[in-house]
């Protein structure tokens, strides 16, 4: 295969296709993640440049959706990095619910096929049985299409279910031989949407408690991590709470909106100060 840099103008066509044809934006992702995704495909094929490439994604009705589905990521399981999970059920979930008031709001940002935010679920289910009236909406959305129509269904092969207890599993999920299906009562707590984080953002996308953006922002460049940071502090209640992956940092102009909480899970929660700062910006 013919070593290109990401300056190579056929590289930045593919990048160009990529958007008029499917509104993927590479350009606000690092260039050596696209790279590297790019490769995956061109080896697949037998495209030996860049401009092997750009031909089979012009002559290809299939190529441009597998190339995307190579961009976009898919790592998930349930519960994935437990840990986090109970700090969120020892210590977050008690402040979110100290008062009583309206019901809690969680974003799964970058949802995948959905085992992220049925996790949540199934946290916050199990919160509620020992808080009377307590109950939440969880608003999950991601930019592949496809992952979010398997999450909508909720079914899963019975492996992915080995982080869950026996008791979990029989009390969320209904078997069918290798296959598993999200009960109806835990479903409809989820709302699925396909997303793109970094187009514009309607007015429904505020008035979180709690937003969980995992293992995504490592992948962008530093200005769109940073536009996404004001963004996330715009759409949380006071006091409201950022959890990242375990290997995402929250660094740069965007720490005056939050503090972190807790270093070692990736949690942050919004400044007091943070409207006042976004106020501010908003008006320069």
């Amino acid at each position: 295969m013919k070593v290109a840099t990401e300056e190579d103008p056929n590289f930045k066509k593919i990048l160009a296709f990529l958007l008029k044809s499917k509104g993927f934006n590479g350009q606000l992702y690092k260039p050596n993640y696209i790279k590297r995704r790019v490769a995956v495909r061109m080896r697949a094929i037998g495209a030996t440049s860049y401009l092997d490439y750009l031909k089979a994604l012009e002559q290809s009705h299939q190529e441009p959706t597998l190339l995307l589905d190579r961009l976009t990521i898919h790592v998930t399981e349930f519960f994935r990095d437990p840990d986090v999970y109970q700090v969120l059920k020892t210590k977050i979930l008690p402040e979110l619910t100290a008062a009583p008031g309206p019901k809690i709001r969680v974003w799964c940002a970058g949802c995948s096929t959905g085992e992220e935010p049925y996790s949540v679920a199934m946290m916050l289910k199990e919160w509620s049985f020992s808080r009377s009236g307590a109950d939440f909406d969880i608003f999950a959305t991601d930019i592949d299409a496809t992952s979010v129509r398997t999450a909508q269904r909720g079914e899963y092969p019975v492996e992915s279910l080995n982080r869950l207890s026996k008791q979990q599993v029989a009390r969320w999920f209904f078997l069918e031989g290798q296959r598993s299906k999200v009960i109806a009562d835990l479903k409809h707590h989820v709302h699925f949407s396909v997303r793109d984080l970094l187009s514009p953002w309607g007015p429904e996308y505020s008035g979180f408690h709690l937003i969980f953006c995992r293992n995504l922002l490592i992948y962008l460049t530093s200005p769109e991590q940073q536009k996404l940071y004001e963004q996330f502090a715009s759409a949380l209640e006071p006091g409201g709470y950022l959890v990242l992956g375990l290997t995402e940092t929250l660094m740069g102009p965007s720490r005056r909106f939050f503090k972190c909480v807790d270093v070692r899970h990736r949690i942050y929660q919004l400044q007091e100060t943070a409207n006042q700062t976004l106020d501010l910006i908003n008006k320069d």
